[in-house]
């Protein structure tokens, strides 16, 4: 195991019996809440930040990495949904019943936020040189079977972080840090969760997962932040892809023209 591994690896753990009895014994919540908030919080990123060593160089194969990745997600929401709901029922995480009217502009609304986000973040990485992950491009769908193993992938992602970082965890967190403190640190931990996309993924997850935290509060309801999730997923991977993705060679304003002169 390469040292950086171990190391992150080692401080996850420590860091986890730390947020555990911070939750448990200081702010008194429940050892179910304690444990399922400390993976959220901690084991679940710190998890995705120590892969990136071990996975970079090694030859991607995207099914393995989607099913991996749904069961993964199905496992997060089902803790969510079993965890948030044993005294409040659905409610108690936001899946409450929401009139079409207000559900669909909403979900109009996050999607096309998610989306001008993605172009957003494209536009910051061409100005600073910040290229796309290789990684994140390589995940992108190719073959037939790919795209159904993504959309499946995307109604997974929908559905388990909203429902574990969203419906779950802000209501528990927010009589600890405040609701928005409790917005501003399940959006720092969603952009850390999608390390693999790199600096400018991780930032872009995180502006994403702030507007998602703020669809969900304002309009009182986790379904339209599930179904913008899903969607914006469903168009970033299946149809516009590379579009949105910020330009593998991203040269800055300033960097000088060194082409050849046409003769």
């Amino acid at each position: 195991m390469p040292p950086a591994v171990r190391r992150i690896a080692g401080a996850s753990v420590v860091l986890f019996w730390v947020v555990l009895l911070m939750l448990t014994y200081v702010a008194g919540l429940s050892l179910l809440d304690g444990v399922l908030l400390a993976v959220l919080l901690v084991a679940v990123p710190g998890l995705s930040v120590a892969q990136l060593p071990l996975i970079e160089d090694a030859p991607l194969e995207r099914l393995p990495a989607y099913w991996s990745s749904i069961a993964t997600l199905w496992l997060l929401g089902t803790a969510g949904w079993f965890v948030g709901t044993r005294e409040g029922g659905a409610g108690a995480i936001g899946l409450v019943r929401t009139p079409w009217v207000p559900l669909a502009l909403w979900t109009v609304g996050l999607t096309l936020g998610g989306l001008l986000t993605i172009l957003v973040f494209r536009q910051i990485g061409v100005v600073a040189g910040i290229g796309e992950s290789p990684m994140l491009r390589q995940l992108l769908p190719r073959t037939h079977e790919e795209r159904h193993a993504f959309g499946v992938l995307s109604v997974a992602a929908g559905f388990g972080e909203e429902i574990a970082y969203r419906g779950y965890a802000i209501p528990v967190l927010g009589p600890l840090l405040g609701v928005s403190g409790a917005a501003v640190l399940t959006s720092v931990v969603f952009g850390v969760l999608h390390g693999y996309q790199g600096a400018l993924g991780i930032l872009r997850t995180g502006a994403m997962g702030g507007m998602l935290a703020w669809g969900f509060l304002s309009s009182g309801s986790l379904w339209p932040p599930i179904i913008a999730h899903t969607l914006i997923d469903l168009v970033a991977g299946l149809w516009l892809g590379d579009k949105l993705l910020s330009p593998e060679h991203a040269p800055s304003v300033s960097e000088p023209d060194i082409s050849p002169l046409e003769p």
